[in-house]
């Protein structure tokens, strides 16, 4: 019912988001000013959420109802005009697609809340509850396209970790006090500016960009030659669903290896690992016994077997002695009763 309610709730925000009232058709319009290639941020069948006021939700929540401004779109898809590739590249990527099921899905169980859509939409207005796009655009980094732009106003970022930060809190903590944090090799220097991906799609051919050597090492390595990369163990993935929130996602960005790393594979070695030197020392002990000593002790422990076997047999023995004359003494206890129970009533009957 959940997946039926949300394919109608898609349906009308797609219509609204190109000014067809719900439960009306239209053929789809584009700007005069947007590309051909680039129409929307997300696919039809996504629905585009919009933040009612506060006046008319619980405080701190909000609800999927409307769609984006049709200004807010052909401002924003104007960007495609001159920088096609660039939103081609965009298009393809994470942050095109930041409000998708899943997000929808994990969104409902945080309670809706705001706060999230102030990352997972562009340019989301506290007050008045509105945003230009429903996920990461152009304006989210580079800000709202104004009328002196390009001529006077340029949009140029930073290439910088910091442009990363506001939404990716807990991946950029980790990357600081990492030794690529402490080097500068920034966010950019991994990862696409645009499509988010990896400048290589091999991950270890990533690595070995700069880390040359040790990659020519470890191709040799058992770990390697049993399909683990270089992200397996120095980016695990987040196991715990809170820290995915603010953060990457998926994997950590700290690049250090602990032994909880290696325990996800070696769990039984790691745990075993604090008893080597008991178990050396009993090794040790056992080296310093000769066999003779061993069968002597093996004779030794045999005797006290047998020994304790005659003391049992002698118990059952006993035991069966005792039952007898409990059963004998409760027949002679049980006769004299009787007996005297007689007499006794043979006395207190008067004399005929």
């Amino acid at each position: 019912m959940k997946s039926l309610n949300r394919l109608i709730v898609a349906a009308a925000l797609a219509m609204l988001a190109q000014g067809v009232p719900a439960g009306a058709a239209a053929e789809p319009q584009e700007s005069e000013n947007s590309s051909p290639a680039v129409t929307s941020s997300l696919p039809a069948s996504t629905p585009l959420p919009s933040i009612e006021s506060a006046a008319a939700t619980p405080a701190g929540t909000a609800s999927v109802s409307g769609a984006r401004a049709p200004a807010e779109q052909k401002e924003s898809d104007t960007c495609g005009t001159c920088h096609e590739q660039e939103t081609k590249e965009w298009m393809e990527s994470p942050h095109a697609h930041a409000i998708n099921e899943r997000y929808l899905g994990e969104w409902e169980r945080e309670g809706r809340k705001w706060e999230c859509l102030v990352c997972h939409t562009s340019q989301y207005d506290r007050k008045s509850g509105g945003f230009s796009h429903a996920g990461v655009s152009c304006q989210s980094c580079h800000g709202p396209v104004t009328e002196d732009h390009p001529d006077k106003v340029k949009k140029l970022l930073p290439v910088t970790s910091e442009v990363c930060q506001p939404c990716h809190s807990v991946t950029f903590g980790e990357w600081r006090i990492s030794s690529h944090g402490q080097k500068n090799i920034r966010c950019f220097d991994c990862h696409k500016m645009h499509q988010m991906n990896l400048r290589k799609e091999d991950p270890d051919q990533m690595c070995g960009t700069c880390h040359t050597e040790r990659l020519k090492d470890y191709s040799h390595a058992t770990h390697h030659l049993k399909g683990v990369q270089c992200i397996t163990c120095h980016m695990p993935e987040v196991m715990g669903a809170g820290l995915k929130i603010k953060g990457t996602g998926v994997r950590g960005h700290t690049f250090s290896v602990g032994a909880e790393t290696c325990a996800r594979c070696h769990r039984e070695m790691v745990h075993t690992r604090s008893n080597l030197a008991d178990l050396e020392g009993e090794v040790e002990r056992l080296k310093e016994v000769s066999p003779q000593a061993l069968q002597k002790q093996v004779e030794q422990q045999q005797h006290e077997i047998d020994q304790l076997r005659a003391e049992l047999r002698t118990d059952r023995s006993v035991f069966s002695v005792v039952v007898v004359l409990v059963f004998g003494l409760g027949v002679v206890i049980g006769y004299a009763a009787m007996h005297h129970f007689h007499r006794k009533s043979s006395k207190e009957e008067p004399p005929k």
